[in-house]
This record gives C-alpha cells, structure tokens and sequence, in this order.
C-alpha cells in the first residue's frame, strides 16, 4: 500500500511518474475515514501471505449506530421470511426500511458504513438453514436463543460491546398450572419440543405436520431477554404451517409438548419469560458465533470449549472476527484459499492479530466461503470463492449524522492496478464532515492525469497508457475547491493469476464454475476488462467444454483435466478430476461398537454386527426399529461416528426392507454444525443392495463427521416395524457436487 504521506508526495509532484514499483512489505498501510469515529485500513502481509482488512469504530461517537442484521428472503407461495442474503444487500434494506419509518428517528441507521457476516448457520434443512446457530438479538428483540456453548459479541444499552456466552431459560405459563419450557426461538421443533415463532421468523411456521400450533395476538411488547410477555390465544390448528399473525407470534408444539398444552383454548391468556445468565444488563444488539480468540489481553483459542474441531483451530481459512479495545469495536477479515495472494490464517494466526491491534477481547466468527467486509456500499476484501456468499446475518455499523454540505472528495476505487492499454472506470464522490456521501454536480468534475501514465476522460475513465515496466502514478479529481487522488499502477502484464477453486471433483457431465483474479508484482489486484481473461481446458480430447466466463462443463468420460486461465504468456490452473466414484470409510469387515439411538426414546431398536443375508462372504451392519408404539415423529439411528476425509459427498450401500421408512443421514462439520441429507424418501425395495449418494451442502468447514445413519417415519397413520442393512459406507462424487 502507499502511505498518506506518499500520496500527498506524489500529489505535489502529479507530473512526475516513479517507474519503479514501491514495495508492498515496506509501505505503511493506509487509514481511510468512512464514517463518524470510523476508519478502513487494508494490510497485506507478503510473508503469509495474507490479505487483511480492519475497519475500528469509536462506538462513543454521537452518530454511530452498532446493528445486528438478520437476512430476509421470498419463499415461493408465502411472504417474507428469514433467509440468506449477501451482506450488501443487508445493509442496503436495513437503511431503507429505516428511512421510511418516518418520524424523529427516521434518520438513525440510514448510511451504511461497515459490515461484515455474522454466525454460523445450518448449510442444510430447508427453512432451517435460513436461521444463524447462536444467538441473534437485533434492537433488543429476542431472534434466537444462545448456544451455552457459543460466544457471543453484544451491545448493551449503555453503548458498551462485550463477548461472553450465555444460558438462556423460556418458560409458558398457561391456564391453571400449566408451566412447560419452550426449548427453542425461531428454529425447526424436534420431537417433544414447543417452539415459539416470531415476526423475525417470517409471515409463517414450517413445521412438521403432526405439530399443534398457537396463534398469539396481542402481545404485550417483543419478546427480550429477562422479561416477561403477555399474549392471547387466537387460533389452534395442526398443521405443518401456520400463518404469523402481525404483531403477534405462534407456538409449535409436537410430541409431548402438544400433550401437555392440549386443555389451552382459543381467548385463553398466557405467559412467556425468558431468562439469561448471567445478567448482563439490557442487551441492545447481538450476534452469536466462536470461538473465543483473545480474553483479557491474553491469546485464549476456546475452540473445544466451544464445540469446534483441532482442525478447524488448526488449518488456515479465511476468517471474521471481531475485537475490542477500549470503547472501540475492531472487525477484521482475512481472505484465504486464494494461493500466491492470501491463505488465510489459524484462529492462533487470528488471534495473535487482535493481540497486535491492541484488543483485549476478540471472537471468530463463519468464516470459509463466508467472509465478507463491507464498506460503505462494496465489497472491499476477496472473497474464497469469487463471489460474496449470501449469510443468514452480519454486525453492522451505520451513520445517523445529518447530511453537511461537501468537505471531502474521494475517488473510488482509492488504488487500481491496469493493463498496459486497457481502461478502469474512476468513480468520484463528495462526502461532508462526517464522511457520508453527498450529491455531486458531475458537470463541474475535472479529471487529469499525466500523460506517461495515461489519460482520463470526463466520465472517469482511465486509459493506461503502453509501458514496458511497472509504472506508478496519480488521477487526480478536482471539483470546485476539492481535490482528490488515486493511485493507479500500470503494468505491462499480470506477475501471477489465481483461479478459484484450485482443486475440484466432477461427475461426468457436471458443472462448475471457476474464478480467476490476476495480481502485480506487489499483490494488487488488477483490474481487468471483460474479455481479458482466456480460458481453456486441457486435453483438448478430453471433450470438456469451458466458456470465457470460467463455467466448465465436464466430459461424460471419467478422467483428469486442468483449467488454464491467462493473460499473454502469464497463466494460473486449476487440477480437476471427473467421473463418479467412491472411496469405501467403512466396509463393516471388522466387529467395532457401534450403538442405537431411538427418538423418542421408548422407540425400540437396535444395531448388530452380521452377516450379509445374500452373501455369507460378506459382513455389514443391521439396523433394526420398531415404529409400532408411538406416533408423530419417530427415528432409529445406526451411531457412527465416522469422520469424512475432504469431500463432496458421502455413499452407502442399503439393504432394504420395503416398509417405505424415510432414510437420512446425519453429520456435523469442523466447525459444530449439525446437518441432515436425504438417502431415500422412502426404502420401497427389498431382496436386493441398492448403492444410494448424496451430495453434502456447500462450505462445510472439515473434518465432517457421520454421526449416524438412521430410519425416519411421520405420517400418524404408519406404523412399520423391520429392519435394513447398511454397508460400504465411503466419500462419492455425485452430479450435484462442486
């Protein structure tokens, strides 16, 4: 990067061009305001190499407004409802929805300064998968309980920020002595368990369908930690989804949860309390994830406290994280699994971070595929996969100064790398005292630059001039009294190029699309026009078909290739193998300990170790159940434990029974999210092995870990009662998988 002091330099001598390129390890990263009390800085650091982005708010700033976001989606048939989207599109709603409130605070939170994603979140389950793992509370309404496990960063009333975990107790106080727990906010009801749904949920409950559900209006005020609710019974229905009414909530009750709430009628009166410990005080904002990183000033990586694998600590990803120092909140990201420009870091790489900005506490939160910094209204880091992933939530901070007349000028992007030859596109913006944009009359904008490093149009257009070596210079933007710079670099061609992802498994006749990012000498990105980028696959007779977008489509015939993405004679790959296969974990060969689970637990089971009833040569694992004795929801689990080696999906091979049970595996990642994949809908055949694969969901952090196969039934009215076989449990690539 080049320091404030060398742009200045440079500036006053605008037409006096450095042919030699400055050094990234010894410039001085730069600080950029972008809000009241806020600062962007981008750092990178060769020998890691990595590529960090801090942004440090003074939340004792008058008009600095610290916000939780949770995403929000359309569902086909229904309204609004939590879901995923890409903390840009968070921000942006978040401030309209604001600005439209009307009112003496309509203008608090209306621009955006920085944001980056928030928790965890199940990358399976429908609906599910839309709501983050820890907890969530956004302007002191309850959205999720904690994890007790979990860390937490929360804003309290007196505008101070802390991490910490919590424990969280929900209790219903009905007619009579009806007192019952309600085990869950916003997320999927298991077996016996009484979920309350909130407006923050959606327009409506996805349940399943032996689920008794009631619909509160009235409420006394949103739901909060350590307080209590009152509401009024409007409707009672069973039914897999039931409408939320506004300003109201819903209760999801199944198993013995319905039982107990089963002499509740409609008008009757209720109560709901919530408490959390340790009590904090009120809570305005907060967002869940982990672990802890950094406590008290000392390096504390909390990850098996926590629930998260060696592993997860261990390797190099890209990360989130979020630290404090005094009265000042530290977001920080580290892009990764880019080779050559960023690999990301450990969480004790993380870790040792926080300690060096001078935090005294700091957490981790999603990081992978997840990683995203926002500044103002872009994406300022690079993300793993080429493209910003959509998340479920994210810490945001926002400007409710009033709008000034224009103090700065500042030119965006603030530094840009170019093609001898080709063009950037320049954006200048005025911005008043307090850092936010404001209008700007393009008509008296003037552009220049000098004319051996290229020329600038009136619409902000660069064109780089031909070079034969590294050349370093300024834009400059004037407008009225204001002036602003950026630094541009143009070079004669690109030091490396990276494509993303660098190792992938197709089945035949599979899709994938790939990335591709070129780099300078110093790491800089640089800025290419559509086109630039030449794509192809190699052999050519492998009959593999790639597009210059990047978008490969795989033979039908299984084999290797490898992805070439260049510019001239520079050029990055990516290693590619294609065809379906599948390496066998577990053949049942061998006698282990393998143990059944019921749920409900009076649902009677078992797990033996057997021969196969078609093959005396051959062993494998029988699962047997009884799904006779109770109703609702009922499930026979086959516990594994078995971790997976990196890979797209998982195989098995299944003797059924014919009973039509539903067959579904569950698994967990490195970083503690449990998640559950269908094998079959339903086990219709019998006599016969059937080979069944799955594709697993995208941005598992590894290792994964099968944690058991098992039969599912909940249709009321079946009752099957038998038993499958299991066997050649291993790692597939299947057509879904990328």
């Amino acid at each position: 990067m080049v320091s404030r002091l060398r742009r200045a330099q440079l500036a006053a001598t605008l037409g006096v061009l450095l042919s030699v390129a400055v050094s990234v390890a010894s410039a001085a990263p730069e600080t950029v305001p972008i809000g009241p009390g806020t600062t962007y800085t981008r750092i990178y650091r060769p020998e890691g190499p990595w590529a960090i982005h801090v942004v440090e708010a003074d939340l004792s700033e008058e008009f600095l407004r610290l916000k939780s976001l949770l995403g929000v989606s359309e569902v086909e048939g229904g309204g609004p409802m939590a879901g995923r989207r890409t903390v840009v599109d968070m921000m942006a709603a978040a401030a309209e929805e604001e600005r439209g409130e009307g009112g003496p605070e309509a203008a608090v939170g209306t621009t955006g300064v920085a944001a980056v994603n928030g928790d965890f979140f199940a990358l399976a389950g429908e609906y599910y998968a839309t709501t983050p793992l820890g907890l969530q509370i956004e302007n002191g309404a309850l959205v999720t309980l904690p994890d007790p496990a979990r860390s937490a960063l929360y804003l309290l009333a007196d505008g101070t920020v802390h991490v910490g975990r919590f424990r969280a107790s929900m209790w219903l106080r009905g007619p009579g002595e009806l007192l019952f727990q309600v085990s869950q906010v916003n997320r999927s009801p298991g077996f016996a368990d009484l979920v309350l749904f909130t407006a923050e949920f959606g327009d409506r409950t996805w349940a399943d369908e032996d689920a008794t559900q009631f619909s509160l209006v009235g409420l006394s005020g949103p739901l909060r930690p350590n307080a209590e609710v009152m509401a009024r019974i409007a409707s009672i229905a069973k039914a897999g989804s039931q409408r939320i009414p506004p300003g109201g909530a819903v209760l999801a009750a199944r198993g013995v949860a319905a039982y107990a709430l089963r002499r509740i009628e409609v008008g009757d009166e209720v109560r709901l309390s919530v408490r959390m410990e340790p009590e904090v005080g009120e809570i305005r904002e907060a967002v869940g994830g982990g672990p802890r990183l950094v406590r008290d000033g000392v390096v504390s990586v909390e990850h098996l406290q926590e629930r998260f694998s060696n592993s997860f600590a261990s390797r190099r990803h890209p990360r989130t994280g979020v630290g404090i120092r005094d009265g000042t909140l530290v977001l920080v990201t580290v892009d990764g699994r880019q080779p050559g420009y960023s690999d990301g870091m450990t969480l004790y790489e993380f870790a040792e971070l926080f300690l060096e900005l001078g935090c005294t506490q700091a957490m981790n939160f999603d990081g992978g595929g997840s990683t995203t910094m926002v500044v103002r209204d872009r994406v300022v880091n690079s993300p793993s996969s080429g493209v910003p992933r959509a998340v479920v939530n994210a810490l945001a901070l926002f400007s409710a100064a009033p709008s000034g007349p224009p103090e700065h000028l500042s030119i965006e992007p603030a530094e840009v790398t170019v093609l001898s030859g080709e063009r950037a596109a320049l954006a200048a913006r005025a911005l008043d005292k307090y850092h936010s944009f404001v209008p700007l009359d393009r008509e008296g904008l003037r552009w220049q630059c000098a004319a051996a490093l290229g020329s600038v149009n009136e619409a902000g257009v660069f064109t780089a001039a031909e070079v034969a070596q590294p050349t370093l210079g300024l834009v400059m933007a004037r407008w009225g009294e204001l002036t602003a710079a950026t630094v541009v670099r143009v070079v004669p061609g690109p030091a490396r190029i990276v494509v993303a992802p660098s190792e992938v498994r197709l089945a035949a006749g599979a899709r994938q699309q790939f990335f591709a990012q070129a780099y300078d000498v110093e790491g800089q990105p640089i800025k290419l026009p559509a086109g630039a980028m030449a794509w192809l696959c190699e052999p050519a007779e492998a009959g593999a078909a790639i597009n210059q977008s990047g978008l490969l489509a795989a033979p039908l015939t299984a084999g290797r290739l490898r992805v070439v993405a260049s510019v001239g004679e520079v050029w990055g790959e990516a290693d590619v193998v294609v065809g379906a296969g599948t390496m066998v974990l577990e053949d049942f060969e061998e006698e282990e300990a393998w143990s059944y689970r019921g749920t409900p637990p009076e649902v009677s089971g078992s797990v033996e170790w057997r021969d196969d009833p078609l093959s005396a040569e051959n062993h494998c694992l029988c699962l047997r159940y009884d799904f006779s004795q109770q109703a609702g929801t009922r499930t026979a689990h086959a516990e594994l434990d078995l971790i997976l080696p990196d890979t797209s999906g998982m195989s098995v091979r299944v003797l059924g029974d014919g009973q039509r049970a539903w067959l579904r595996a569950r698994l967990r990642d490195g970083a503690g999210r449990a998640f559950m994949v269908n094998l079959a809908d339903q086990v219709r055949w019998s006599g016969e092995w059937r080979a069944l694969s799955v594709a697993l969901p995208h941005g598992l952090e590894p290792p994964v870990t099968l944690e058991s196969v098992y039969l599912a039934e909940y249709h009321a009215d079946r009752k099957p009662k038998g038993q499958v076989f299991l066997d050649d449990i291993g790692a597939a690539w299947t057509p879904e998988m990328r």
